[in-house]
């Protein structure tokens, strides 16, 4: 199920996205599916985590969003969700110059809820010249 997914700087200027800069406003949209149909997120209960290296503990993380901070399921049954590094998020990014690695987490709601890993890689964050926030 897990996808590897680089959100590098080159790889996001090839494709006609924008790079990432750590400090500034982002959302990042997903869509996820399974067998070729859309994976249903109605319910369920999402992390993003960054962290320095992957073997820290969560509790280490330099950055971890939930649906509480930072994640907006905007299709459930569509399998679509975003990540929002916006206000506190973008905030939380402001010393993540450089890449880390990180990773996309789900809990499914249901009769047996399923705990799945939706994508994995590395992200980069740009350093900023300017580093106000406010």
């Amino acid at each position: 199920m897990s996808v590897e997914h680089n959100i590098l700087a080159e790889e996001l200027a090839r494709q006609g996205f924008r790079v990432l800069h750590a400090g500034d406003d982002y959302d990042y949209t997903f869509t996820v599916t399974r067998g070729g149909a859309a994976l249903d997120l109605s319910s369920a209960k999402m992390w993003l985590t960054v962290k320095g290296s992957r073997v820290e503990s969560d509790s280490e993380a330099m950055l971890q969003l939930t649906e509480a901070d930072g994640i907006t399921i905007s299709n459930p049954s569509g399998g679509v969700f975003v990540v929002n590094f916006r206000g506190e998020g973008a905030k939380s990014t402001a010393d993540l110059a450089g890449k880390h690695p990180y990773d996309i987490q789900a809990r499914l709601s249901g009769a047996a809820p399923n705990l799945i890993t939706l994508a994995r890689g590395i992200i980069e964050f740009l350093p900023n010249i300017t580093r106000s926030t406010n």
